[in-house]
C-alpha cells in the first residue's frame, strides 16, 4: 500500500511540474524560481536535521546512533541551500545539466524496468517509445546552449508528463497481469477441488 501511495504521489508531482514548465516555459523568471526551489529542497531536510540535533537526547557514548555526528553534513546542506536561494542567478547555468541528468536517468530507468518486467508481464514494444524519447531528450538537453532555457523547460515539462504516463501504463499492465494470475489460480483451485470430489465419490461407490 505504501509503495502504491508513493507511486501516486510521484506521478502527481511529475504531472504538476510538467504542467508548470509547459505553461511558463518562456517566463523570464522561471530559471531563477527553479533555482530557488532547488535551494529550498536542500534547506528543508537540513533544517529538519538541525532541529533533531538540537532536541534529540542521545548519550554521548552511543557513537553509532548519536545524531551529532550528522552536524557537518547538516551545516553543509544548510549553507549550500542558503547560497542557492540568495544567489539563485549564479546557479541558473547549472539547470540544463540538472534537467539533462533527470531526463536521462528517468528515461533509462523505465527502459530497463520494461526490459526486466517483460519476463513476467506482457509489455508491448510501443511501451518503450516514450521513455526512449525522454532519454534522448536528456542527451539533447546536454548539448543545448545555456541561454536556451525556454526550450529546455518546455522539453523537460513534456518529458515529465511522458514519464508519468509511462508509469501509469506500466502500473495498469502489471495490475491486469496480477488479476489474470489470481483468476487463473482460482480456476485451477476449483478444478482441483472438483477432481478431488470426483475421486472421493468414485471411492465411495466402490
Amino acid at each position: 500500500m505504501k509503495g502504491k501511495l508513493t507511486l501516486v504521489i510521484t506521478n502527481i508531482i511529475m504531472l504538476a511540474l510538467g504542467a508548470v514548465l509547459i505553461v511558463f516555459f518562456d517566463d523570464d523568471r522561471m530559471a531563477e524560481l527553479i533555482a530557488v526551489a532547488l535551494g529550498v529542497l536542500f534547506l528543508a531536510p537540513s533544517i529538519y536535521s538541525l532541529i533533531m540535533l538540537l532536541f534529540t537526547n542521545v548519550p554521548v557514548e552511543d557513537a553509532m546512533h548519536n545524531p551529532r555526528y550528522n552536524l557537518i553534513p547538516t551545516i553543509g546542506g544548510l549553507s549550500f541551500g542558503l547560497l542557492i536561494v540568495v544567489k539563485a542567478s549564479l546557479f541558473v547555468a547549472l539547470l540544463k545539466y540538472i534537467f539533462a541528468i533527470l531526463l536521462l536517468a528517468g528515461g533509462l530507468y523505465y527502459v530497463f524496468y520494461l526490459l526486466f518486467t517483460r519476463g513476467r508481464v506482457a509489455m508491448p514494444k510501443w511501451y518503450f517509445f516514450l521513455p526512449s524519447l525522454v532519454a534522448i531528450a536528456g542527451v539533447v538537453a546536454l548539448v543545448l546552449p545555456i541561454e536556451s532555457n525556454p526550450t529546455l523547460f518546455l522539453m523537460t515539462g513534456v518529458s515529465l508528463i511522458a514519464l508519468s504516463v509511462t508509469s501509469v501504463v506500466i502500473s495498469y499492465s502489471e495490475y491486469v497481469a496480477y488479476r489474470a494470475e489470481l483468476k487463473a489460480a482460482k480456476a485451477n483451485a476449483e478444478v482441483v477441488s472438483v477432481e478431488v470430489a470426483e475421486v472421493g465419490d468414485n471411492a465411495s461407490e466402490q
